[in-house]
């Protein structure tokens, strides 16, 4: 009989590869993508100025950008679009001839109007075609006039009335007093110091001027 045959021999691998994969396997997550977000700067913008629409978690297999004025993705509502391998940006129907697309995704809107509030929509696009969007809103307020404001004119011209009311009355009543005689209502509309509707041509006596 020969020599018994040796049992195959099995490779064996360290008990400490083992835990490190099982580790790996456990704690080791994929890294999840950040969402594509807008930011408008500022939020609320005053009337004629002007108001950036910022990009952030844009991805890096980007081929262009399009951007969109509403809360969805319209072809008739399409503001701009830009191409980054050409650096190419081409206007749409709802170009208005104030908003710039930068090479870094961002809408600028210069001059703006009350019709400008409300939301844009950005569409990125990736290399494989697959599309991304993502929405941002700010609101347009109207500044006040340069000026006082019109409640306080009315205020300071009503106190001047109020004021030259009071002048007047007062000359009338020194009048008064340094005469010691009354005075008729066509009297007082003869001193031209009152803002008082004379009924019509006064009737004198005869000997009235002479005591004026």
């Amino acid at each position: 009989m020969g020599p018994p045959l040796a049992p195959p021999h099995r490779e064996r691998i360290p008990w400490q590869g083992l835990l490190l994969a099982a580790s790996l396997l456990t704690f080791w997550n994929p890294p999840t993508t950040a969402q594509l977000t807008v930011e408008s700067r500022p939020f609320n913008v005053a009337e004629g100025k002007e108001v950036l629409l910022l990009a952030h978690n844009l991805s890096q297999n980007l081929v262009g950008y399009i951007w969109h004025k509403g809360e969805r993705v319209d072809a008739n509502c399409r503001i701009g679009s830009h191409v980054i391998g050409t650096h190419q940006t081409t206007p749409g129907p709802a170009h208005s001839g104030r908003e710039t697309i930068d090479s870094n995704a961002s809408l600028l809107i210069q001059n703006v109007t009350q019709n400008d509030t409300g939301s844009y929509t950005l569409q990125v696009i990736k290399e494989d075609l697959v599309t991304e969007e993502a929405t941002g809103q700010f609101r347009v307020y109207q500044e006040n006039a340069p000026g006082l404001p019109v409640g306080a004119v009315a205020g300071m011209v009503t106190g001047v009335l109020v004021g030259v009311a009071l002048v007047a009355a007062l000359v009338c009543f020194l009048l008064l007093a340094k005469t010691r005689r009354p005075w008729s209502l066509p009297q007082l509309c003869l001193l031209d110091v009152l803002p008082l509707r004379c009924p019509g041509p006064p009737t004198w006596p005869q000997d009235s001027c002479s005591h004026l």
